[in-house]
């Protein structure tokens, strides 16, 4: 078991989702964290975590950042809807690829680093009612999930490449489901289910409209308890890549109709049935996860409570970086 306590850590994507919560979860255990990000810095002071702004596509600069960090969690990604994927499909793929190359790469390279962590998703599987580690190559990524799905498992074949050739591996893997909570993306153009639900539900005044019946079912859980299990995975050194989720799904239906009762509104639902639903069912089995001895703990309804009531009253946020609108999009258009 690894004990963090005056340890280096590099958390990538620090500032974000999980980022944040991992980093708050480390200087907590006494670790002294170095977080690099392109969002600006928002951490407390009283943490004292060094920030670095940087750009992960560069492989120099994430060599830099890796020296002398005893453990690397690599949990910076690209948060995008499904539509604008689809619509700018090049560029997500492009900075994705470069990125997770690059940081990988200097992870492996790295003769400081003991351990490190790289988060890819339930996107790299095909469509299935539950999603099994073991089941990864017999089919490709949903349609839904194509470029993102492929990217994250490209990423996981670097780091088996890597234990092929040397016979060494170093990096755990995880595979969350739909991830939610404060200090998420909550830009309609670019936001995922969540988070674009919370703020529907905070804008709304009388009526507030889903995509699709709303009886698709998806496993969902908390930035918080995606971060305990990435500090257990690398505590633990756990060399198979491992689904993180609740394995308890629930329906789109019932995750508007718990954040409206968290605001306290009284709202009506209404269905735009013209819009794409996406897969039927996406639920992660975790008996892998359990087998290392943990619990998630963060209820749907207090989770929900808490990242409602942190967007009303940070909705005005505008620290993170969009690699969607902030870059050139590498078309030469």
């Amino acid at each position: 078991m690894v004990d963090f306590v005056d340890k280096k850590v590099l958390v990538t994507g620090g500032t974000g989702l999980v980022g944040r919560e991992l980093v708050k979860l480390l200087v907590n255990q006494g670790a002294k964290v170095t977080s690099i990000s392109l969002d600006e810095n928002n951490f407390e002071d009283s943490w004292n975590v060094k920030y670095i702004k940087g750009d992960l596509r560069d492989f120099k600069t994430c060599v830099e950042a890796c020296k002398g960090q005893q453990f690397v969690f690599h949990i910076a990604g690209i948060k995008g809807s499904p539509v604008l994927v689809k619509e700018k499909p090049y560029v997500f793929f492009t900075n994705f690829i470069q990125m997770n190359t690059s940081m990988i790469a200097a992870m492996n390279a790295s003769e400081d680093m003991e351990w490190g962590l790289y988060t890819s998703t339930v996107g790299t599987y095909g469509p299935a009612d539950e999603f099994f580690e073991d089941r990864l190559w017999d089919s490709s990524p949903s349609k839904n999930d194509w470029y993102a799905g492929w990217s994250k498992r490209m990423a996981e074949v670097q780091i088996d490449a890597y234990e092929e050739q040397t016979g060494v591996r170093k990096i755990s893997i995880i595979k969350p489901v739909n991830i939610y909570g404060s200090f998420d993306n909550f830009d309609l153009r670019t936001s995922t289910m969540v988070p674009s639900l919370v703020r529907k539900v905070h804008e709304a005044e009388d009526v507030v409209e889903i995509w699709g019946t709303g009886e698709a079912t998806r496993d969902i859980i908390h930035a918080s308890d995606v971060a305990r299990a990435a500090a257990l995975m690398v505590e633990k050194k756990v060399k198979e890549p491992t689904n993180v989720g609740k394995n308890k799904p629930v329906s789109i239906k019932k995750v508007i109709e718990t954040i409206i009762k968290v605001s306290g509104k009284d709202l009506k639902i209404t269905h735009d049935l013209t819009k794409p639903t996406g897969d039927n069912a996406r639920i992660a089995n975790i008996d892998r996860l359990n087998s290392i001895g943990f619990v998630p703990i963060k209820s749907l309804e207090d989770g929900f409570r808490e990242t409602y009531e942190w967007y009303k009253n940070n909705s005005d946020y505008s620290g993170r970086y969009d690699a969607f609108f902030d870059e050139d999009d590498y078309t030469n258009k």
